[in-house]
């Protein structure tokens, strides 16, 4: 049985020989046709179709003996993920300081920041640009 395993694992060692594998953009495709499958119950037929496709293209990456351009896709994806994980967690602490905190974008550079919520009609000065303005809270 052992020697049917090493068998086999040769024979599919010998095949991705030359071949790009997996990477971040593959496993991130792969978790968002999982839950596109997991909604479509819900949601509709038609996203299972779109999990499809995005498998189709995860399996022809990591089978394409392109390496260069397979490289060039991922570490693009990878220049995106900084600005997208910055978001989420700016997220995360306005879902945190809701019930404390109210945030306004300022009117003349639109950079946003938090004021005391509650407090009704604040005049406010914007932390990037040192406008001041007025905001109800």
């Amino acid at each position: 049985m052992q020697a049917f395993i090493d068998k086999v694992r040769n024979g599919v060692r010998n095949f991705m020989n030359g071949r790009y594998g997996s990477d971040q953009l593959g496993t991130t495709l792969v978790i968002v046709a999982l839950v596109l499958t997991i909604l479509s119950n819900w949601l509709g037929r038609w996203l299972s179709i779109v999990a499809l496709v995005l498998l189709v293209i995860v399996f022809a990456r990591m089978f394409s003996k392109n390496i260069e351009a397979r490289k060039k896709e991922n570490d693009t994806f990878i220049s995106f993920l900084p600005g997208a994980n910055t978001w989420i967690r700016r997220q995360r602490i306005k879902w945190a300081n809701r019930k404390t905190k109210a945030y306004v974008r300022c009117p003349h550079c639109n950079a946003e920041f938090a004021l005391p919520k509650g407090k009704g009609r604040l005049r406010a000065t914007c932390p990037k640009c040192g406008e001041k303005s007025d905001h109800t809270v």
